[in-house]
């Protein structure tokens, strides 16, 4: 599945956002845990990172507000920016983007259009209902994407590599 978009196409003013650059802006995790960012000279005590194109480009075109939701810019490319920036920016954003990884798939029932999974995630067993299975599986190449009814993600990175039972189980959702 090929993407309309790729990252000679997006800009600012498809965004409607200013990027910002290394030579300008400035992340650190604070004492208290939170992202603070220094942009243009003005320190923000704590910014809200978010990934504006989380499956195509989980990297890329990060979306920095303030506290009040007011936009402060994008992120063109997190690799632009120093390593301790990095650490930071993807510290933030492995908390705000958790998403466990699924080994195997043990059970899948249906009862009056819940998909009720039973799987297994680093070796502990996992349960989660999804709703509706058109829009709460995704398939990009070889990865799968699940959302539970709770908006918890949950991801194969290749359903071809799970066991052949499990492949079997989440194969008929697959589109």
């Amino acid at each position: 599945m090929k993407s309309e978009f790729d990252s000679q196409t997006i800009s600012p003013e498809t965004l409607s956002s200013e990027y910002v650059h290394p030579s300008s802006c400035s992340f650190r995790t604070a004492e208290n845990g939170f992202l603070t960012a220094q942009i243009n000279g003005t320190l923000y005590k704590r910014v809200i990172l978010t990934r504006s194109l989380p499956l195509n480009f989980p990297d890329d075109y990060i979306c920095i507000t303030d506290i009040e939701k007011n936009e402060l810019g994008i992120i063109r490319h997190i690799s632009e920016f120093p390593e301790e920036d990095r650490k930071a920016i993807n510290n933030e954003l492995s908390q705000r983007y958790y998403c466990p990884v699924v080994d195997e798939i043990l059970s899948v029932k249906d009862k009056m259009g819940n998909f009720y999974f039973d799987v297994s995630i680093g070796g502990f067993k996992k349960s989660f209902t999804v709703k509706d299975i058109s829009r709460s599986i995704r398939q990009m190449g070889n990865t799968v994407y699940l959302t539970d009814i709770d908006g918890n993600r949950f991801k194969i990175e290749d359903y071809q590599k799970i066991p052949p039972k499990s492949r079997r189980k989440i194969e008929p959702y697959l589109y």
